[in-house]
């Protein structure tokens, strides 16, 4: 049997199990398409346009009441209700704490929304096609696969570890955590930080206006109930300016109450780099805890730096998105990890970390071929102990 005949062609079905375990599978050629794409570019089965309604309003209300938000807090709270309750003081240090914070969280959400999360890039399509059968890849399923492709059966396309596929963005994304109906995007590789500073941001920013606020708020209730009143209160501060400000209050409420379970689930997540999917997996140890909380957190978003703090691209990243560092890898005679990212890049570190191994060709077989040796060897009834063919059913590059 011919090695290209051991090969899988991608097509619309996906390969057995047992196939793609043993690393049996041919990339497509440079013209051909995924089968199962439709002309939309996204895949069949994935969530069409109109099916994007619901999350195109989530996202619209969301943003409202964050931006009202912010709008009440300075308008009604700073410029009207501390005025005619005579704490003009408390106006300056307020109105910088407040609009710092709720101006990174209004950035950030931004960013989380409008930032690409990270598609596989092509140069990975071309690495799956020049190494062929040679790269293990394995079903996808719900557990850890460390230094293993994983085969995507809407995509029909090898993807690199940690990659899923969102059924509503209809791609695959790299170190996919989740889609995100509050931010109308998949949250993956290239967003990841965004989306983490929403939440902590979000949530501060909260805080901090409800905080600062909430014993004015108390006296407003008090004011519309009748009760309380004394001589607190300018006459400057109308009954629509109380309504709004309680409306703050409320929004303020909902909000705290929507990203604070967010806050107390990805901080975790992310300290101990796992993503929400990855979550449920137990049939292993998490192989990409690097062991600290600094290191997990600088293979999310870069290295530690001012621009932790600011919703932009990591500054010094590491990593690509392809390829993970993990805490068992091997180390070289220096104690250095093999698959050093500050000597290998690109397919150099792919091709270390995700062991592809190298097929061997029939033709350096050929070339020492001895007639009279072969013909002992069958009349014998066996092969030349050399023969990578011997006992492989001719399944060359196979990867078990």
């Amino acid at each position: 049997m011919e090695t290209e005949a051991a090969a899988i062609p991608l097509t619309s079905a996906p390969p057995s199990a047992t196939a793609l375990e043993a690393g049996m599978l041919k990339p497509p050629a440079e013209t051909d398409p995924p089968k199962t794409e439709s002309s939309s570019g996204m895949c069949s089965g994935d969530i069409t346009t109109s099916s994007n309604v619901f999350f195109q309003a989530t996202m619209s209300v969301t943003l409202g009441v964050f931006i009202y938000e912010g709008t009440a807090y300075n308008v009604i709270f700073l410029a009207r209700v501390l005025p005619a309750m005579g704490k003009e003081i408390f106006i300056p240090p307020f109105f910088v704490l407040f609009n710092l914070v709720w101006g990174l969280a209004l950035w950030a959400y931004v960013k989380a929304n409008k930032s690409e999360p990270g598609a596989v890039p092509r140069d990975w399509h071309d690495f799956v096609r020049e190494v062929g059968p040679a790269l293990p890849v394995v079903p996808s399923s719900a557990k850890w696969a460390p230094g293993k492709a994983s085969y995507c059966r809407k995509c029909a396309i090898p993807r690199p570890e940690r990659a899923h596929h969102c059924n509503v963005s209809g791609i695959c994304v790299l170190r996919m955590d989740h889609y995100c109906p509050w931010i109308n995007n998949c949250v993956g590789y290239n967003n990841y930080k965004f989306f983490l500073q929403l939440v902590i941001y979000g949530s501060l920013a909260s805080f901090i206006g409800l905080a600062t606020s909430l014993p004015e708020l108390v006296l407003c209730i008090g004011k519309l109930l009748g009760i309380g009143e004394g001589d607190v209160w300018n006459s400057t501060l109308q009954t629509t300016d109380i309504v709004a400000f309680l409306m703050f209050g409320g929004l303020a409420g909902f909000l705290g109450i929507l990203l604070m379970p967010m806050l107390f689930t990805h901080v975790p997540f992310a300290i101990r780099n796992v993503t929400a999917i990855e979550s449920n997996y137990d049939n292993m140890a998490n192989p990409y805890d690097l062991g600290s909380m600094v290191s997990n957190l600088e293979s999310i978003i870069g290295e530690m730096g001012p621009d932790w703090l600011v919703p932009i691209a990591p500054i010094r990243r590491k990593g690509d998105g392809v390829s993970f560092a993990r805490w068992d890898e091997p180390l070289g005679p220096d104690d250095r990890p093999i698959a050093d990212e500050d000597v290998l890049n690109g397919d150099q570190l792919w091709r270390v970390r995700y062991k592809v191994r190298a097929v061997p060709q029939r033709g350096m077989q050929e070339e020492e071929f001895d007639p009279l040796k072969s013909l002992a060897q069958w009349w014998n009834g066996g092969m030349p102990d050399d023969d990578p063919y011997a006992n492989s059913g001719g399944n060359v590059g196979c990867v078990a």
